[in-house]
């Protein structure tokens, strides 16, 4: 039985992993997370993926099996691939060309926790108390934590979370940017749903586009950035929904996008 439910509602598509009793991941599991995100972003009715897990109580996600990657230690080049491969796994959330949303609530650890910080809107329940706890037996975020952490947030907050281990909730979350929005808890998922649906209202093509100007500008030096934006700008100009997009403006009327 798969750990996964998939459901499309319009052009949203929800991703939902059950893994009780503390939905921990394994690489079997994330190996088919990939998978999913992958035939979704090549899915033309889907313009944002949403991804959550069903609570366990309080536990929203323990993070990874600590005996798979121990037992990892006992092959050849086993813990460092097993590292690699992780951050590929978790990375999946980035390299899709569509919007993908992370929805989480109550305790989040370790895997859990740096999943997220690979898509492009995080959005928390009230009652999230998340962590890396690394720390506390000896070893450092693994799964891109490190890297992708201070990009979001600063060096100085990202050294704060993972040198200390502590704790944060909703509001300092919400203050230090780690997450875009913080929805009551009771209607958590219904709230990130309605927003990945306003979402979608756009084009899909100026979706893709800004995701894939912002994600290129960033790994180059300002005037390099800004050269890109510009070739992409055009390319996304010249397609049907930004011709459609433009014309519903001028005539006062909603666009209706085609994905083209």
């Amino acid at each position: 039985m798969s750990v996964f439910t998939v459901t499309i509602q319009g052009n949203v598509a929800l991703v939902e992993y059950n893994n009780p009793p503390l939905n921990i991941l394994t690489m079997e599991n994330l190996k088919q997370l990939e998978q999913i995100m992958l035939e979704l972003n090549d899915q033309v009715e889907v313009s944002v993926i949403v991804f959550t897990m069903k609570m366990q109580g309080k536990v929203y996600c323990a993070g990874m099996d600590l005996d798979e990657m121990l037992a990892s230690k006992e092959e050849v080049d086993g813990i460092e691939s097993y590292c690699r491969v992780s951050k590929q796994y978790y990375s999946v959330f980035d390299r899709v060309e569509k919007p993908t949303i992370y929805v989480y609530d109550g305790i989040v650890r370790g895997g859990g926790v740096e999943m997220s910080f690979f898509a492009d809107f995080r959005i928390a329940g009230e009652r999230i108390n998340l962590a890396l706890p690394e720390i506390g037996i000896g070893i450092i975020p693994g799964g891109g934590g490190t890297q992708t952490l201070a990009r979001l947030i600063g060096e100085a907050p990202a050294k704060d979370l993972i040198m200390t281990g502590r704790s944060v909730k909703a509001e300092e979350m919400k203050s230090i940017g780690l997450v875009q929005r913080v929805f009551p808890s009771e209607s958590l998922l219904e709230d990130a749903l309605s927003f990945a649906s306003d979402l979608a209202k756009h084009s899909p093509q100026g979706l893709r586009s800004a995701k894939r100007s912002i994600h290129k500008g960033r790994q180059v030096d300002l005037y390099e950035g800004l050269a890109l934006e510009t070739a992409v700008f055009v390319d996304n100009f010249e397609t049907e929904d930004a011709t459609e997009g433009i014309t519903a403006f001028k005539e006062k009327r909603q666009p209706v996008f085609k994905n083209r």
